[in-house]
């Protein structure tokens, strides 16, 4: 338009500097009231914002702010604790899995009473298939069992001796552990004796 780009408030500064006498006795608010309207002027006008719009201390759009150090510390400790607690879940898993392949093989393990018993019944089998083989492995012929004749003498003969052979060493042992321990008994009954005889001495 033609005011384009002139502000009205700017218009006394060009104006003369005759003043009417009326104008001499406006009063502070007359001045005020009348900025204000050429102020609404030149933004009707020109379509700059007045002003008052502009005013400083308005507020001003802020964006997104970065995280603190605190706020980082507590997000690395949270997954941390996830982590291990997924781990913690992995191992259970894992077992369980391996009881149950356990189990699929041998079967479930049995508890309580019947698991004794189951236990004492498996051992009882062993035993008897143990015997049963050592039994097998000493069939012999009778002749080689008990002998014939004079081998079968001899053989009795050797075993007599040997058991007296076992007994005479059996004694020879139970002498010498006798004489030890009357030995010890002995030098025991001289110590105290010895300590008897020096507290009488020394007390009376």
């Amino acid at each position: 338009s033609l005011y384009t780009g002139v502000d009205a408030t700017s218009v006394t500064e060009a104006q003369t500097s005759y003043k009417w006498s009326f104008a001499s006795k406006r009063s502070r608010a007359d001045d005020d009231a009348l900025r204000a309207v050429r102020q609404e002027v030149g933004a009707a006008t020109d379509g700059r914002e007045s002003a008052t719009n502009s005013a400083p201390g308005s507020s001003r759009v802020r964006g997104p702010t970065l995280p603190s150090s605190a706020d980082l510390v507590y997000a690395r400790e949270l997954e941390r604790e996830n982590d291990d607690r997924d781990r913690g879940l992995k191992r259970k898993r894992d077992r369980a899995d391996a009881k149950d392949r356990v189990e699929d093989m041998v079967g479930p393990k049995e508890v309580g009473r019947e698991g004794m018993l189951e236990k004492k019944r498996a051992k009882r089998e062993s035993d008897r298939a143990f015997r049963d083989k050592a039994d097998e492995g000493l069939e012999a012929d009778e002749s080689v069992l008990i002998g014939s004749g004079d081998s079968f003498k001899d053989q009795i003969a050797r075993r007599d001796a040997a058991r007296k052979r076992h007994e005479a060493a059996r004694e020879e042992k139970i002498s010498a552990s006798r004489e030890r321990t009357q030995a010890l008994r002995d030098r025991e009954d001289k110590t105290m004796a010895m300590f008897q005889a020096l507290a009488k001495q020394r007390y009376g």
